[in-house]
């Protein structure tokens, strides 16, 4: 069977001598228990160390560095005064970065109901807490939310990294509802930082005709010491005279201005429930927004935006579409319709093309208990590579079905790359997550992608009714796809997997490192009742 449909031109390209011998190797580190509750993380530092993080709610923080050799030459617990381990259920991670050569975690923390954020600097060679900071504080959570027309105040912090240099940005947004004694103008703050932790400028996100009371955040951008790029939602809780509706903003904070200067995208008027990424090339700057309710005979609900880098005006917005895409899938997976996933994440190159990974989405309620009954199916994948106009080069299409406890919302693969996440693990089933979804690595003529599921249903194709979702991780096989020269090929790296014996690796605590072409991933291997771990170096 046929998952690949690649244009022509495009698998005229391919090296087919290359891709052949582009063979995974896998490399395993010591073998160790399988980690508890919790959340894990691998990094792969520039000075060649990997660090593996596990967020224990017995244990806190704990810390192990591999070196060069993958050899393990540190495990530690990181001792903390400031953000509570011991309160593992009260926190979320807003970020995990490698800065200035360390590993940066920011955590934000209800403290008596306030969201409080606090960095965490660690040493690279002995995992060392080297500082830890307070960086900000909301009001507290205990208020009435407001939700107008499929938009929320936000109430929440977040964080974001620059891709080619150090420097990063916090924002604090305060969405409670607005009394009188309030001042509209400090209700949101965006905080600029070196690569050293230095406070370099600090902005605070209004509108100088107070058009909007509340703004719901989208997502953030950073272009070095120069900019930081925001991007949200307007709207109010009642219509004023002359109000057009909710509309998406994208704002602009320079190192001169204590304010946002801000572009108000009209064609967006009365949109709600909007996902989308800011991502920064050369002298452009690229904003993909979703809107699912847009998501109709035609149209796929996903804009490309495009912004000037230094005067954040918007040049030019196309709605995608993919039809080459919709083509695959129904030459090669049966399908009667076009394909309608939502956008996980976006690759952005220099020249302004991209790649974006897609993921087809379905909700259903299962069960009374308020924290369990909303599930989503995970299912098959679309992964397109655009030019510079938006339009398709190359489509790829591989069948999949999991299932997760939860709502899983669009570019949930762009939040996990930095390690975003809540834990929420009261219920067992809700700690799957992290073995669900999928990877999607290219190397030059290869494409790979990688991701968990049932062994005895990886032949059956996306529209075997008889087929059930994948559930739990115990019964999962990880497997990899190689593309190349229009053909498909399946590969188990850790070997053929059996009844009794099987591999599953954890997609939400892998790292890759696009340079060294190295994906790190903790590894589950099973035989028969007994399990064990390892970190897996795998080099495309």
């Amino acid at each position: 069977m046929k998952y690949l449909r690649w244009p022509t031109l495009f698998g005229a390209l391919l090296i087919s001598s290359l891709a052949i011998a582009q063979v995974p190797v896998v490399t395993l580190g010591p073998d160790f228990a399988e980690p508890g509750d919790g959340w894990d993380k691998l990094m792969q530092l520039k000075n060649g160390n990997t660090v593996f993080l596990h967020f224990s709610k017995k244990d806190g923080l704990l810390v192990n560095i591999y070196d060069t050799t993958r050899a393990l030459k540190v495990t530690d617990t990181v001792h903390t005064q400031l953000w509570n381990a011991a309160d593992l259920e009260s926190t979320e991670i807003d970020g995990i970065f490698e800065i200035n050569g360390q590993p940066v975690i920011f955590l934000q923390q209800l403290v008596k109901y306030n969201p409080v954020m606090y960095r965490l600097v660690l040493d690279a060679e002995t995992g060392r807490l080297l500082r830890e900071d307070k960086l900000g504080e909301l009001p507290s959570v205990q208020h009435r939310s407001v939700f107008i027309d499929d938009n929320l105040a936000t109430h929440d912090m977040y964080v974001e990294k620059d891709a080619c240099s150090d420097y990063y940005a916090v924002a604090l947004f305060s969405g409670a509802p607005v009394r009188k004694t309030d001042s509209i103008r400090e209700r949101i703050r965006v905080l600029h930082f070196s690569p050293a932790h230095e406070l370099i400028n600090s902005g605070w996100f209004y509108l100088g005709d107070s058009s909007y009371s509340y703004f719901s955040y989208i997502n953030m951008a950073v272009k070095g010491k120069e900019k930081v790029y925001l991007s949200t939602v307007g709207f109010n809780a009642k219509r004023k005279e002359g109000d057009a509706g909710a509309k998406v903003l994208f704002s602009m904070l320079s190192p001169d201005s204590a304010a946002f200067a801000h572009e108000v995208l009209d064609y967006t008027a009365g949109f709600g429930n909007v996902g989308g990424n800011i991502q920064v090339a050369g002298s452009q700057v690229k904003m993909l927004l979703y809107v699912s309710s847009k998501q109709k005979e035609g149209y796929t609900g996903i804009m490309m935006n495009t912004f000037q880098a230094y005067t954040g005006k918007l040049r030019k917005h196309v709605q995608l579409s993919f039809p080459e895409l919709s083509r695959n899938v129904q030459q090669n997976l049966g399908y009667k319709e076009d394909y309608k996933g939502a956008p996980q994440r976006l690759y952005l190159n220099e020249d302004g093309s991209s790649t974006l990974l897609m993921e087809s989405f379905s909700f259903f309620k299962q069960g009374n208990s308020q924290l369990n009954k909303l599930h989503t199916n995970l299912g098959d994948i679309g992964i397109t590579l655009l030019d510079t106009s938006g339009r398709e080069n190359a489509t790829l299409a591989v069948s999949k079905y999991q299932v997760i406890t939860g709502v899983c919302e669009p570019f949930q693969l762009q939040r996990r790359s930095k390690s975003e996440w809540v834990f929420r693990n009261k219920i067992t089933a809700l700690n799957t997550n992290t073995w669900l979804s999928y990877d999607y690595i290219p190397v030059p003529g290869v494409s790979f992608v990688l991701f968990n599921d049932y062994l005895q249903y990886l032949d059956t194709g996306g529209q075997d009714k008889v087929r059930k979702p994948l559930k739990f991780a115990t019964d999962a096989n990880f497997v990899c796809y190689r593309f190349y020269n229009g053909k498909m090929e399946r590969l188990f790296l850790f070997g053929m997997p059996e009844v009794t014996k099987g591999y599953a690796c954890m997609m939400g605590a892998a790292d890759y490192n696009a340079q060294t072409r190295v994906y790190a991933t903790l590894l589950i291997s099973r035989k028969g009742l007994e399990k064990k771990a390892n970190i897996a170096w795998i080099r495309f």
